[in-house]
């Protein structure tokens, strides 16, 4: 009987997990703008504009990711780095709507898909 009550008790256990951790990954919409991480990390684009001679924040940004930084979503909440870079340089410099799946401790999205922001439809949770 208490073996039983044992294995109930940690397959239950392990059903609470397996459900726990598919809740945590589930996907958001994140709004924000797409810059390069040095840019963020100084809250200045004008001195990377001035010191790299660049048209706009998004030349800026492609210069600064191609010299080795990383394309970054900037929100009032925080700086989360892009999983997918590629999708994220077709929209350097622009405000936009990020889904995917947010990975607090590590401060980066796992990207399904960015679009141009158009809509006051997303997440509060990063805005």
């Amino acid at each position: 009987m208490n073996r039983k009550i044992f294995w109930l008790s940690t397959a239950t256990l392990l059903i609470s997990l397996v459900v726990g951790h598919a809740a945590a990954q589930a996907q958001s919409t994140y709004a924000g703008t797409v810059t390069a991480s040095q840019i963020a990390s100084t809250g200045s684009l004008g001195l990377w504009m001035k010191h790299l001679n660049c048209h706009d924040g998004a030349d800026c940004a492609r210069r600064l990711v191609q010299a080795g930084g990383k394309y970054v979503l900037v929100t009032p909440k925080g700086v989360y780095e892009l999983s997918d870079q590629r999708k994220a340089e077709q929209f350097a410099g622009m405000r936009v709507t990020v889904s995917g799946t947010l990975d607090s401790p590590k401060k980066t999205i796992e990207v399904a898909e960015i679009q141009l922001y158009n809509s006051p439809a997303v997440s509060a949770s990063l805005q």
